[in-house]
């Protein structure tokens, strides 16, 4: 099946379809709703309910422009301009998904943004066997080791428990969309007294509607801190380092495996926890695939490649700019 990579993003020209667009296009496939893929306007649509869900709430209908949304859910298929579109789940975040392109006998999978195992917050991605495969590699060195989600929700927990038994506040630094609601959920679900700040709070009855509760939460105020753990952006990280009070950081991130991790972060807590697979997820989900052809699109591309090259497997990195959002900047 024939790809074009450009700045633009990833097109299919033989069925006319952009996967993940970095400019606007006629027809685009969203595999989730952060930013740097669900960005722009598109005059077609296409992802699961929840990714247009949020892609909406973030990037209201203009009425001057006219859109269509067309939901394509996990298991569910569509005709498309010949070819036969296929969604898959894909744990990265609340409504992720791989897109199956079957055209002409040949099977293209598109994963976006994905983590093999299940997420806090998600389901666990689904490894199809297809002919191509496009893969993201964000971690794709064998220095990247992450703890399980029950791991991780221990030391989340654990953390924030022994901050509060010594009379201090625990604060995590989470994203708007993904990380900062995992935070949350296993916090809650601990039953801690959680303060949210409202970027990350405006999401949460979305992850509320598609199942997963959060007893208990409160909105962030930051002159009523005391026997709470915070859940708050990372821009807010300064203020909280000036207010004077016992405030102790824990950093959540695939970057908190790094040896200077910790200077980089600032952090009292380090634990390694992702929305994006580790080398060896990436590599089980490439092997498991039994692709001919693999096109790392961002991430350590060209070194992730290489590996994959040395193991018998043919992979390429095609030169293409993809812009990224401070979300998916710090993971």
């Amino acid at each position: 099946m024939q790809l074009q990579y450009s700045s633009d993003g990833i097109h299919i020209p033989d069925v006319d379809l952009w996967l993940d667009p970095q400019v606007s296009k006629p027809t685009a496939w969203i595999s989730h709703a952060h930013s740097d893929h669900a960005r722009y306007f598109s005059k077609t649509v296409i992802g699961t309910s929840v990714s247009l869900e949020i892609y909406r709430m973030r990037w209201p209908e203009d009425v001057n422009q006219p859109q269509t949304l067309t939901p394509l859910n996990y298991g569910e298929a569509m005709d498309w301009n010949g070819a036969r579109l296929t969604c898959l789940p894909a744990g990265h975040i609340l409504g992720a998904a791989q897109l199956l392109i079957e055209f002409r006998g040949e099977r293209l999978v598109y994963t976006g943004d994905l983590k093999l195992e299940a997420p806090l917050c998600g389901v666990k991605t689904q490894i199809v066997p297809c002919d191509q495969l496009i893969i993201e590699s964000t971690f794709g060195l064998p220095i990247y080791h992450f703890l399980s989600c029950q791991e991780a929700r221990e030391e989340i927990v654990g953390f924030a428990k022994e901050c509060l038994d010594d009379g201090a506040t625990p604060a995590f630094l989470g994203y708007p969309l993904g990380r900062g609601q995992e935070i949350v959920h296993a916090l809650s679900k601990a039953g801690l007294p959680v303060a949210v700040h409202g970027a990350i709070a405006k999401y949460i009855p979305v992850y509320e509607r598609h199942g997963y509760d959060f007893p208990g939460w409160m909105p962030y105020e930051a002159r009523n801190v005391q026997g709470k753990a915070l859940v708050v952006v990372p821009g807010m990280r300064r203020l909280l380092e000036s207010s004077g009070k016992d405030i102790r950081v824990a950093y959540v991130s695939g970057w908190a495996s790094l040896d200077n991790a910790r200077l980089r972060a600032n952090a009292e807590k380090l634990i390694p926890y992702s929305d994006h697979g580790s080398y060896a997820e990436l590599i089980e989900m490439v092997e498991g695939t039994g692709a001919r052809q693999v096109d790392v699109v961002h991430g350590y591309t060209d070194e992730f490649a290489g590996i994959l090259r040395s193991r018998g497997i043919e992979a390429q990195a095609p030169a293409i700019s993809r812009l990224r959002s401070a979300e998916e900047d710090a993971e």
